[in-house]
């Protein structure tokens, strides 16, 4: 008995032994073998956001966010797919962190943003800091979608393993844009050519910084072509907002003219012109402090969509080396004014410019980005115009998409628009051309007359087919054309028989001064199928539909609240709400049809709270503007991971 008890004692001593070890703190603690602390954190420096933590909040709130840096994105246009966790990399603006450093599971990671011309950039990218590689990083920034990831935007400070990246790793009060005057040149452009639609905007040398409120400069993408930045605080999350948007150093007697010249473009003027404002800055540091002066900019634009050319006059710095700074700020997330840039240069502008919005442009999909049914959404035709065989290529001048127009020896195959009815006036069609295969193509623009029983009747060609078109650059071409008076036609593109070859077609447009669609096309009520997944021009609840998770996004969609789905789609709730996970939303009020319904799902949070049905039954019937992923919900399509829900009016 007593030799039990002496080594039960001893068996005893050893736990208590170990147990008072383990709790000795390390003198530097390596945060476990691939766990970050703090299952969850309060977002301060002090103790961050754990990256599950992150993944949830996702709703514009700045924060610190701590994780393992494990790869990167390489490819924005194949986010998933181009996610990259070894050596060597080549992307520079972003990072993949995840809560352990061997995590290769892209969906496990969140993507943080990082914006050229910071000191975050320099010294954290894995192209030119591979070391870093299974580093601790904890980063400040905005909790919102990267690349189509729960992400860390607008980044502003950091620590790896421990230590602040770049000193105190806090904004300097004195120079609060970062700006770095070492380096003046005496010429700059931007034409934001490179921009990614609803992506913050980055570019060598100049500046692109959220003071308040964590949104910045994005680039923004008009008729598939036409590209320029935007600062908007609609929809996000605050009351307060403040961006800034500067070009380069520059020595003002070097430059042209001593002149800054730039297009801009205003949206929602009306409605928020007394909450948002866009002011234009010289700038300028006197001893490392950054000190600013209001330009008088005459002329700045009042009506929506309508690119005004401007000049801001430096006359008065002759001598000075500074900045020129486009300021953006709000007071209202809901009531917000739109500004838009375009074509900052130094010397004085050409003027001119397409102009977002302005109706001229009648088709809604000559882009081909969206799909129905193996065919691009309005180019369809009913009669035989359209004879070719279609298919969806990635091989694309702009956007996701391009069509590729299958050929046929000695046979002309035809791309056909959907019928429409033209008023009498001249229109320009144009479209630019690429060969699908290292074969040459030939291509040629027309119409065709449409009669009233729907048959295709004559057909109307350019003089000029477009020949040699070969696979190593896009080539376009235009074909004006007059109609005398209202007539019905389908727009068609010729894939010639000789030489036959596939032939790949993108950025169709057909523009008008003095004509138009019967009915008007300026600025439909996006029905299913018309819509491109903006802000602007929201999906309905049909094309999530039609789209089936094909496209991911997150885009905007709008529908309306018909009640909430208890476990299943078969099994729809619409009063008694027991459900706080999900909202099921369609194009109709009172939608009971199950092949019409769309589930959203409502992750733990703000979302949650402000529009689960069991705690808001007064929400049921609302129409509202969801921004989400494009996913199967409950084995259908559906909304995942949104990062807002507004009500239409409000």
């Amino acid at each position: 008995m007593k030799k039990i008890l002496n080594a039960l004692f001893l068996t005893l001593l050893a736990v208590f032994t170990f147990s008072s070890c383990s709790d000795v703190p390390a003198p530097y603690d390596i945060l476990g073998e691939g766990d970050v602390p703090g299952l969850t954190g309060d977002g301060t420096k002090e103790n961050p956001y754990s990256i599950e933590a992150a993944q949830q909040k996702q709703d514009g709130t700045i924060a610190w966010v701590q994780g393992y840096i494990v790869g990167t994105v390489e490819n924005y246009e194949d986010p998933s797919g181009s996610a990259k966790f070894a050596a060597p990399f080549t992307a520079k603006n972003n990072l993949l962190i995840a809560a352990s450093a061997t995590e290769t599971n892209v969906k496990n990671c969140v993507c943080v943003q990082l914006s050229s011309g910071t000191e975050l950039y320099s010294k954290l990218n894995l192209a030119e800091n591979a070391t870093n590689l299974g580093h601790i990083l904890a980063i400040q920034g905005s909790l919102e979608k990267f690349y189509g990831f729960p992400g860390v935007k607008s980044t502003t400070a950091a620590t790896l393993d421990g230590k602040d990246v770049g000193g105190s790793g806090e904004t300097d009060p004195d120079n609060p844009l970062g700006l770095d005057d070492s380096n003046p040149v005496n010429s700059f452009s931007a034409t934001f050519d490179d921009a990614v639609n609803n992506n913050d905007y980055l570019l060598t040398n100049w500046y692109n910084v959220a003071v308040t409120g964590g949104r910045r400069w994005q680039g923004k993408i008009f008729n598939n072509t036409d590209k320029y930045i935007q600062a908007t605080s609609y929809n996000a999350s605050g009351s307060n907002f403040e961006c800034w948007f500067v070009t380069p150093a520059f020595k003002v007697d070097e430059i042209a003219d001593k002149t800054v010249s730039f297009k801009c473009a205003v949206y929602n003027y009306a409605t928020a012109a007394a909450n948002s404002n866009l002011e234009v800055y010289f700038l300028k540091l006197v001893n490392g402090k950054m000190e600013s002066s209001k330009l008088t900019i005459d002329g700045m634009p009042t009506t929506d969509n309508t690119w005004v050319p401007l000049e801001a006059k430096l006359d008065s710095y002759a001598g000075q080396t500074g900045f020129v700074g486009f300021k953006y700020t709000s007071t209202s997330s809901t009531e917000a004014l739109s500004y838009r840039l375009d074509d900052i240069q130094a010397g004085k502008g050409q003027g001119g410019g397409e102009t977002p919005g302005e109706g001229t442009e009648l088709l809604t999909n000559g882009g081909f980005e969206n799909w129905a049914d193996g065919y691009p959404i309005g180019w369809k035709s009913t009669s035989t115009a359209g004879n070719a065989t279609l298919e969806q290529s990635t091989d694309k001048r702009s956007g996701t998409y391009s069509v590729l127009v299958k050929g046929v020896s000695s046979s002309n195959k035809r791309l056909g628009s959907a019928e429409m009815t033209l008023k009498a006036g001249t229109y320009m069609f144009s479209a630019y051309f690429k060969a699908a295969t290292a074969d040459i193509a030939s291509a040629r623009l027309g119409y065709v007359l449409v009669d009233e029983t729907g048959k295709a009747g004559s057909y109307v060609y350019d003089a000029d087919y477009v020949n040699g078109i070969s696979n190593e650059d896009w080539v376009t071409k235009s074909f004006t054309f007059t109609l005398s008076g209202e007539q019905k036609i389908c727009l068609v593109i010729m894939n010639s028989g000789n030489p036959g070859k596939d032939l790949l077609v993108d950025d169709v447009s057909l523009k008008t001064e003095d004509g138009g669609i019967v009915g008007g096309v300026e600025e439909p009520d996006p029905e299913p199928g018309d819509a491109d997944g903006t802000e602007a021009h929201p999906y309905s609840a049909a094309d999530v539909i039609t789209l089936n998770s094909t496209r991911k996004g997150p885009f905007y969609v709008k529908a309306y609240i018909v009640g909430a789905a208890d476990g299943a789609m078969s099994k729809i709730q619409t009063s008694n709400f027991s459900v706080d996970t999900n909202i099921v939303v369609a194009d109709k009020q009172g939608e009971t049809e199950v092949n019409k319904l769309v589930p959203v799902q409502l992750p733990s949070g703000a979302i949650r709270t402000a529009w689960a049905l069991k705690t808001n039954p007064d929400k049921l019937g609302k129409q509202v503007i969801i921004q989400a992923n494009l996913e199967n919900y409950f084995s259908t399509p559906g909304l995942k991971s949104p990062t807002s829900i507004t009500e239409v009016g409000k």
